[in-house]
């Protein structure tokens, strides 16, 4: 497993922007059955309930490390928005990520290649505010964006909840109301100019 820190990294805690993308421009997920299941790793790692046989009183994964804000599971590859307090754990749970999701592809699949190469990328943003701009940047890869299944907008605009996604350091800064964050994200229907330009996907 390998990172690639894209900019100077002064401070281990604060705001991420973290992809992992396919190879040769291949399909990162064939299926949207692939989308779902890589989900549910996030969720298993970042859910703060424990498993019944787990005696261990601490938080399970990475729950009490990282806040996932936004996230986006394209064709191509997967895009994070978080915050941590440790940007080593950042590493970790990518291994995590890509690790269980290889075996799943090889269980399934039967694979001979993976679409992936094991690097993935996660960029310091200044602070909440380049982060909130990220989020819409994530929230817009699909041109569908606004019933996208398979990203975080739902969490943003329609109630959706869950105990691994902690958006709230973001909506606060729009007052929590739905209708902002609709407002904010229609200012700029497309950044297909500048949105992670330094991509080779």
């Amino acid at each position: 497993m390998q990172s690639f820190l894209h900019g100077a990294l002064h401070h281990d805690s604060g705001y991420f922007h973290v992809w992992i993308s396919s190879t040769r421009n291949g399909l990162f997920f064939a299926s949207d059955e692939d989308k779902a299941f890589f989900i549910s790793l996030i969720q298993d790692a970042l859910s703060p309930r424990k498993k019944l046989d787990e005696i261990n009183i601490k938080p399970s994964g990475y729950s009490s490390e990282i806040d996932l804000l936004a996230f986006s599971l394209t064709e191509t590859g997967v895009h994070l928005l978080v915050h941590t307090a440790r940007k080593v754990a950042i590493e970790e749970f990518g291994q995590i990520l890509l690790l269980s999701y290889e075996e799943y592809l090889y269980a399934q699949h039967t694979v001979s290649i993976l679409p992936f190469d094991s690097i993935f990328v996660f960029d310091k943003l200044l602070g909440r505010h380049e982060a909130l701009n990220v989020s819409r940047e994530i929230h817009l890869l699909h041109e569908d964006w606004r019933g996208d299944r398979y990203s975080s907008i739902g969490f943003y605009l329609d109630d959706r909840r869950g105990d691994w996604m902690r958006p709230y350091r973001l909506t606060s800064l729009f007052d929590n109301k739905p209708r902002n964050y609709l407002r904010f994200i229609r200012s700029q229907a497309t950044e297909s100019d500048r949105v992670f330009e330094y991509i080779e996907t």
